[in-house]
């Protein structure tokens, strides 16, 4: 149940769907002042969410720091969370998607000795399809990149970021409970994500990717011009803010 409100809630935060909730409400009001109203709103409601300078200050001011990693510094296990990629059922192969930041960051530290695995975290995502996990795919892509399979640990069970949590607790405490961990996602999930983590007891260090913020500008572009790329950006924001609330009310984090 808890699954399938996430994935309506996810629809419902959408300020696009919001706004298409508004251009209906005025097709359909008689008056001609209440129309007019109703369109302006519209109309303001899609400037401030397509803007380009509000949006980065409210993803400067949210997203998790990066972290460095120090020199000779190691980890037993890269704990990778899932929902960057899904699979090309026509091709036969991976896709990714924006966040695969996560994914490249993760074998890049693995290539250069910084963690000795990595923990691949995700089930299925779809509603209908929960045979197709992700995990699967990325630890038969990492085998054909010569990725030692004993180096590729599975969750493929887990369907958001408290189940992630809680299986692999489960995994680490019965197989390694003394590992060191790096806990990576996007830096606008890390928050929720390491509330998740340090809730269930696993001490955790976060290692964030996929920064969507940039630095501050004052140019004119940036300061008046829509841009429909802000949309997508807030619909990730929003979801991270009221997937807190739900996780703090659900005792989550």
């Amino acid at each position: 149940m808890f699954f399938l409100l996430s994935k309506l809630l996810t629809f419902l935060l959408s300020p696009l769907v919001w706004v298409f909730v508004i251009l209906f409400l005025a097709l359909f009001t008689k008056k001609v002042k209440r129309k007019k109203k109703i369109l302006i709103v519209g109309i303001v409601v899609l400037y401030i969410f397509s803007n380009e300078f509000i949006c980065n200050e409210v993803y400067r001011s949210w997203e998790y720091p990066f972290t460095r990693i120090g020199n000779g510094e190691t980890y037993d296990y890269a704990i990778i969370l899932g929902g960057y990629s899904g699979f090309d059922t026509e091709f036969s192969r991976v896709k990714f998607d924006e966040a695969t930041d996560r994914f490249n960051q993760s074998y890049q530290l693995y290539q250069q000795g910084k963690v000795k695995k990595l923990f691949l975290t995700g089930g299925s995502g779809s509603v209908l399809h929960q045979d197709e996990t992700e995990a699967d795919k990325i630890k038969e892509f990492l085998i054909s990149l010569k990725v030692p399979e004993q180096d590729i640990i599975m969750d493929k069970v887990s369907r958001n970021t408290h189940e992630n949590a809680t299986c692999t607790f489960d995994w680490l405490s019965k197989n390694d409970p003394n590992a060191k961990c790096l806990l990576i996602t996007s830096a606008t999930h890390m928050r929720r994500a390491l509330g998740c983590y340090k809730k269930v007891g696993l001490n955790v260090t976060a290692y964030t990717t996929h920064r969507l913020s940039d630095p501050r500008k004052f140019d004119p572009d940036t300061l008046f011009l829509p841009s429909a790329r802000n949309l997508t950006k807030w619909d990730i924001f929003l979801k991270e803010e009221v997937g807190i609330v739900i996780y703090k009310i659900a005792g989550y984090i």
